[in-house]
């Protein structure tokens, strides 16, 4: 008897531990809305030419910021996530917000070969350039 007690008190802490914490967290993540994407190319002392990713991210409301990227790469596929964050029970403006990135995609790249990079949803494609 006392051990189904025991087991019943522990499961609802668990339980209420769980939603406590779920519930706390002041922001909530998103994949964030994606509006401009363009990669330039820059030509620095080294000799590969070195990429980048312009993007503008952000969200439907003033709570909207952009927060984090991942870069991955298979082959000659790109893929970029930018997420935002939304910060909980807070008066929002209703007006889309923006933010210009600017991420690194580095030097390994082949002059002539065709990439691709997916920002999110977005899809864009580029040829390495010889320096």
């Amino acid at each position: 008897m006392k051990k189904k007690i025991v087991v019943v008190v522990v499961a609802v802490l668990v339980v209420v531990g769980v939603v406590a914490g779920i519930v706390a967290q002041p922001y909530r993540i998103y994949p964030a809305y994606i509006d401009v994407v363009a990669i330039d190319a820059r030509l620095d002392e080294p000799m590969p030419v070195e990429y980048y990713l312009r993007v503008v991210a952000g969200g439907p409301n003033t709570c909207y910021r952009p927060w984090r990227y991942c870069v991955m790469r298979f082959g000659n596929i790109i893929l970029v996530k930018v997420l935002a964050r939304h910060r909980r029970n807070e008066l929002c403006g209703q007006l889309y917000t923006w933010e210009k990135k600017t991420i690194g995609l580095g030097r390994c790249f082949i002059p002539g070969m065709k990439y691709t990079v997916v920002v999110n949803d977005v899809v864009k494609t580029f040829v390495a350039r010889y320096p």
